[in-house]
């Protein structure tokens, strides 16, 4: 998966992170990225963001990207 794919994948969940945080949506794709990564378990969690995403296909996804 490209990352604009990923992008597009994920816009509607990305636009409700960048108006619930006040963020632009670079840095709430970010907040995303990190956020399926705490749920793969790869970091541990800091802060949170939202909750409703499926987490699996999520970090499938993110491992698919390539740029």
């Amino acid at each position: 998966m490209l990352k604009k794919e990923f992008m597009k994948k994920y816009d509607g969940v990305i636009r409700s992170i960048a108006v619930i945080q006040g963020v632009d949506m670079g840095v709430a794709a970010d907040m995303l990225i990190y956020e399926i990564r705490v749920h793969a378990g790869i970091v541990k969690r800091e802060d949170t963001y939202m909750e409703e995403v499926d987490w699996k296909q999520a970090r499938k996804d993110l491992d698919s990207i390539i740029d």
